[in-house]
């Protein structure tokens, strides 16, 4: 329990120690409109709307719990909705820790792919994106549902494989990791049972989630394409999955990290003598491309954050090549992942787009603060020095932002990039 304890603590200070920015980083777009929905609200029409048919954004109710829960406890202080993130995210990491000590036997291999995954760049709008969770959640609750699987908990991990399932319908990939090793341990004595089980709770929920409560809007928005755009998708998805940041553009840091990978595939292939580890790098490879689905088929959403499940079978195949070093050398070279991630992430931050849009939500709600117009009176947001008007209409979630933020002034806006608004004045 100490020692669990310990790697804790270990994993909190690395995670804080890159990612702490995200604390200070405002609401931003749909975090008003998902707010605003799901909490602060009747309690009843709150929870109809969490559980119920989606009416501003996707059947995830898990997802929107978590708005229901935070909006009502932190309000305004985004602060609290980060650290609520946080604590799914730090959680997603120990229980990577716990289920690589399953397959490795190995601490210091264990502990470096719980940093890895906790570290890894491709994070950054999960964590600095109050919205950007869903992933993070789900996933929380699919290594989870792993973990109990590989400890022989079955009905435990399927009720947990439901709720990753209901945060994001993308943690329905996690079946094949499961497939995958049941094959690859057992061979032809599968657990039938178990396996039918899972695909029926699959089954059940992609009719309910994409035939009942999918409207077709949804779909054409997030359109599956079969075509040549693919390649540059995955080359896209593979980039960060390895760790280069997206937008940094810092040569320096992608060279020391281009070593770094270098090194780490000549120790994997010191690992391919040993059938146990081949039997891992089978796994770590599949967990990889398994976690690209469905999301290379999408094209036109390209984002890192999507990547979680990916970025543990990056984080276990890394701990396969270092579970053969002395653990000082293990932990050295991890540290240099987590040096190249830090400045990464310090990179990203002048250039994300969350970042741009948490300011200018911050920055036009300070300034209506400090004007103080009247209670009922109509904001008009034309294209300024500021930003334009369609970006404060984006930053601002539509208008959501004024109402969430002045709940009691009856504030009307008007943006000059949809509307005409001297009319409305």
């Amino acid at each position: 329990m100490k020692k669990e304890f310990l790697v804790f603590l270990i994993l909190l200070f690395f995670i804080f120690f890159v990612y702490q920015p995200a604390f200070l980083n405002f609401f931003a777009q749909d975090d008003f409109i998902l707010i605003n929905q799901f909490s602060q609200n009747n309690i009843w029409q709150d929870l109809k709307n969490v559980f119920g048919p989606p009416q501003v954004t996707h059947w995830r109710p898990i997802h929107n719990l978590y708005f229901f829960v935070a909006g009502n406890l932190f309000s305004e202080n985004y602060a609290g909705y980060h650290a609520l993130t946080f604590a799914f995210h730090i959680g997603a990491s120990f229980l990577i820790y716990k289920t690589a000590f399953r397959l490795f036997k190995n601490q210091v291999a264990s502990l470096s792919s719980g940093i890895l995954y906790g570290v890894h760049p491709a994070h950054f709008i999960s964590l600095f994106w109050i919205s950007g969770g869903a992933t993070s959640i789900g996933f929380f609750f699919l290594i989870a549902s792993f973990y109990g699987y590989l400890t022989g908990k079955r009905s435990f991990s399927l009720i947990l494989f439901l709720l990753a399932i209901l945060a994001s319908e993308a943690m329905m990939v996690g079946l094949g990791i499961i497939l995958l090793w049941e094959i690859l341990t057992k061979g032809k004595k599968l657990d039938k049972r178990f396996l039918v089980e899972i695909g029926v709770i699959s089954t059940v929920f992609a009719v309910v989630r994409f035939l009942t409560f999918t409207p077709k809007t949804a779909f054409d928005v997030y359109n599956l394409e079969f075509s040549t755009l693919i390649i540059s998708t995955v080359k896209y998805y593979l980039l960060r999955i390895a760790g280069f940041a997206e937008v940094s553009g810092d040569k320096i840091i992608s060279i020391f990290l281009l070593s770094w990978l270098v090194l780490i595939s000549l120790l994997l292939i010191k690992t391919l003598s040993k059938k146990q580890d081949i039997r891992l790098l089978i796994l770590s490879v599949a967990v990889i491309t398994i976690g690209l689905f469905p999301f290379i088929l999408i094209p036109s959403h390209l984002s890192p954050h999507y990547m979680n499940l990916s970025i543990f079978g990056f984080s276990t195949l890394v701990s396969c090549a270092l579970k053969q070093l002395k653990p000082l050398t293990s932990f050295t070279i991890i540290l240099i992942f987590v040096v190249i991630s830090a400045s990464n992430i310090n990179q990203t931050l002048n250039n994300n787009w969350v970042i741009r849009r948490g300011n200018f939500a911050k920055a036009y709600i300070e300034q209506i603060e400090k004007d103080n117009p009247a209670s009922g009176a109509t904001l008009t947001f034309e294209d300024s020095s500021l930003s334009t008007s369609r970006e404060a209409y984006i930053s601002l979630g539509t208008g959501k932002g004024i109402k969430f933020w002045f709940k009691d002034r009856n504030y009307k806006t008007c943006f000059s990039a949809f509307e005409k608004c001297a009319i409305l004045n």
